[in-house]
């Protein structure tokens, strides 16, 4: 079984064999060639009214992050990203990546302990 790894897509080197984009948009400037994501997961992403109210300022950092953590809640695809990631760890590490700038103040946090709260 291997581990999951959290990194920047601006971080991923050789040893990512595996690698799981959790942005609903294709980060720029970025070739699918060079980026070789093996699964982009979109609809477990924070929905893009959230999203735009959080940059907006609409929604500070916590209520950003409770909204989303009640989307995942309630995301039927959640269940399908969790057995995709399940299958994808029976070969190896998997990384998963953003290109969020500050990963800290982002869905990466809330994501990460709903991974760890539902896969362990």
């Amino acid at each position: 079984m291997g581990k999951i790894i959290y990194k920047r897509i601006y971080d991923l080197d050789e040893s990512d064999r595996q690698r799981v984009l959790v942005d609903r948009l294709w980060p720029r400037g970025k070739s699918k060639e060079m980026l070789r994501i093996t699964e982009w997961p979109k609809d477990i992403t924070p929905s893009t009214k959230i999203r735009k109210d959080y940059h907006d300022g609409k929604l500070d950092y916590e209520a950003f992050a409770a909204a989303y953590e009640q989307e995942l809640a309630e995301n039927k695809s959640a269940d399908d990203f969790l057995e995709s990631l399940r299958d994808l760890l029976e070969n190896g590490d998997v990384t998963i990546t953003t290109s969020v700038k500050d990963v800290e103040h982002s869905h990466m946090p809330t994501l990460r302990n709903y991974i760890s709260k539902m896969i362990g």
